[in-house]
């Protein structure tokens, strides 16, 4: 519109596309490779964005048994596997197929379980510190302590160490005494505490490709290092280093909760 004024305009098409399945209204075995590649075909389709951002799946309170969580990792294990080898394995598929010539891994996955095991240390379950722990440590341990949940009576029950700030509980141990203001309700996360890490690591992963290049102005093997790097550091509880963040952000860190 005239006079200088800030109407609102059409946004022709987005840079990037933050892709997150939904376990939980999605089952793992409805989640395939093929619904994932379309996803991403999709988000240039309908948004016209040549960068998808693809997030692991959490551990949450729709992980009941072990089945459940099994399952949930070969999930992963395939947006894993697409995010690392889109530039070889799906080259074709990214340039001629879809338009979309990146597809990022955001690790939520592994940020939550970094939150997770260290407020179960800070409530005395045995288990790792989460900065020395593998993969392979939080498939050992997951068993131990994660379906210890609350006696809601709900087919959802969260996951004591996700909720609550003691293992003191409340009415025949279906509330926290205090709640950690981590997890609402094992599924959906406390943003004023989790949020700006995940917000740090998105735009971190976005500078891969954006910061000073176009998009096929920078070498593939060193947008991967750089997406390794940005995963490492904020997704986890790995303190942030300051060199990575100007004097006048502020950024959580959970180190010790």
């Amino acid at each position: 519109g005239g006079g200088g004024g800030t109407g609102a305009r059409r946004v022709e098409r987005f840079d990037a596309a933050i892709v997150r399945v939904m376990h939980g209204w999605m089952t793992p075995e409805e989640i395939t490779k093929e619904r994932l590649l379309e996803a991403i075909r999709m988000s240039y389709e309908l948004f016209g964005a040549r960068v998808a951002v693809l997030m692991t799946i959490p551990f949450t309170n729709s992980v009941k048994t072990m089945y459940d969580y099994y399952a949930v990792q070969l999930v992963n294990r395939e947006i894993r596997n697409i995010a690392g080898t889109w530039h070889e394995a799906f080259r074709d598929e990214s340039e001629e197929k879809t338009g979309v010539r990146h597809v990022l891994l955001l690790d939520f996955e592994m940020y939550c379980n970094h939150v997770i095991w260290s407020n179960a240390i800070h409530l005395g379950y045995n288990v790792s510190e989460p900065m020395k722990a593998s993969e392979s440590t939080f498939d050992e341990e997951v068993e131990s302590f994660l379906f210890d949940r609350l006696k809601t009576g709900k087919n959802y029950p969260p996951s004591i160490a996700m909720v609550c700030d003691s293992r003191k509980l409340l009415v025949r141990d279906s509330q926290c005494e205090h709640a950690n203001m981590l997890w609402k309700d094992g599924m959906h996360i406390c943003p004023e505490t989790m949020s700006s890490r995940y917000g740090a690591a998105m735009a971190c992963l976005l500078g891969c490709v954006f910061n000073g290049h176009v998009v096929e102005g920078r070498h593939d093997d060193a947008i991967k290092e750089c997406e390794r790097e940005c995963n490492e550091q904020f997704m986890s509880v790995m303190p942030v280093n300051d060199s990575w963040v100007d004097e006048d952000i502020t950024l959580a860190s959970f180190g010790h909760l």
